[in-house]
């Protein structure tokens, strides 16, 4: 009996590399179908909402099953989220994402550092390890496990450390998905302000892309350009980090010199394509096909949200520990209430 149950659940761990590659996309483009035609009759809530929900059931219902775990859905949401966002590029001028990425920089300074002050300091009251402060910090301020992975080798962080703070950051990030767009229609914020709030709160660009395209077309394109400039500031913060380190971990051996490598490294790649292709399409080389490369662009950013949803094991969130999610949770607040009350200020909602 348990042999007949065993070959009835495809051996996809013994398959090819690119053959599991394949059957994980295939997956995630088939919960993108659903979610785009259940997103049609229910816009309010929307494809990207949608894919992660399904993606999310799935794998903590048919994980086993489908032995999702063996079929690198990673990869599969790393490199189709990067490819929505570049293609998203082709459908949007140069000088607006100049103008918008420029009139967010001081929010997003200002946002920052409230983030990093309180995951400093309110993770040392909490007595946090100071590289688990760095790295919450750092995902919640700039850009969830991107920051993350860019951070962890300048500060030397353990795999656990690691694994426990890119899940805090993950679990914060499925929150904002569903939480951020209702709050938005509560508060009556415009489409240009909801796209600067979530651009500078949410903390990966997957969440920022759901939350901003499920409020409207408008707010997921200003999200997505604020989201893409805050990234360009790993490189900054990862210096400073590097350059603080006789500061965090006065006992440590901070004599490496792989610093600047390590920053050349963290170099957002696929923020060059985006802005490679926003100028072909503004020097007209894409003609008329505007309209056509936005949705194919939103397309591919559905495929990456369901890839997203299936890596949302709930099992995981237990391993995080209540600290590191309580200090998760203040650094979140801390920026996205900052973020408002600077926009109510400036009268920019």
């Amino acid at each position: 009996m348990a042999s007949s149950a065993n070959a009835a659940v495809p051996a996809t761990a013994s398959m090819p590399a690119w053959a599991r590659l394949a059957l994980g996309l295939a997956l995630c483009m088939a919960i993108a179908a659903v979610a785009l035609a259940a997103g049609t009759r229910v816009p309010l809530i929307g494809a990207p909402l949608i894919a992660i929900a399904i993606g999310v059931v799935v794998t903590n219902g048919l994980r086993g099953p489908l032995r999702i775990g063996t079929l690198r859905i990673g990869e599969v949401s790393k490199y189709a989220l990067r490819g929505g966002i570049i293609v998203l590029g082709g459908s949007l001028d140069i000088g607006d994402i100049a103008r918008t990425g420029w009139d967010s920089l001081p929010l997003l300074i200002v946002t920052i550092a409230a983030g990093l002050i309180c995951a400093l300091g309110v993770g040392k009251m909490l007595g946090i390890d100071w590289r688990m402060r760095c790295l919450i910090g750092m995902g919640t301020t700039i850009c969830g496990a991107s920051a993350i992975a860019a951070l962890a080798p300048v500060i030397r962080a353990r795999a656990e450390e690691i694994a426990y703070a890119v899940t805090v950051i993950f679990f914060f990030n499925m929150v904002a998905v569903f939480l951020f767009p209702a709050l938005g229609h509560l508060m009556g914020l415009s489409d240009a302000g909801f796209g600067l709030w979530a651009g500078t709160a949410v903390n990966d660009t997957s969440a920022v892309v759901a939350a901003g395209f499920a409020y409207s077309q408008d707010a997921g394109t200003a999200a997505t350009i604020v989201k893409l400039t805050r990234t360009t500031l790993i490189i900054p913060l990862v210096i400073g980090f590097g350059l603080s380190m006789p500061w965090l971990d006065p006992a440590g051996n901070n004599k490496g010199g792989s610093l600047m490598r390590r920053v050349y490294d963290a170099i957002p790649m696929f923020i060059v394509l985006f802005l490679l292709a926003a100028a072909m399409k503004t020097l007209g080389l894409f003609g008329a096909y505007g309209p056509e490369i936005q949705v194919a662009g939103r397309w591919v950013l559905v495929v990456a949200l369901a890839a997203v949803g299936l890596q949302g094991h709930w099992r995981a969130f237990v391993g995080a520990g209540a600290r590191p999610l309580l200090l998760g949770f203040l650094t979140w607040l801390a920026v996205a209430g900052t973020s408002l009350m600077i926009q109510t200020w400036t009268k920019t909602l």
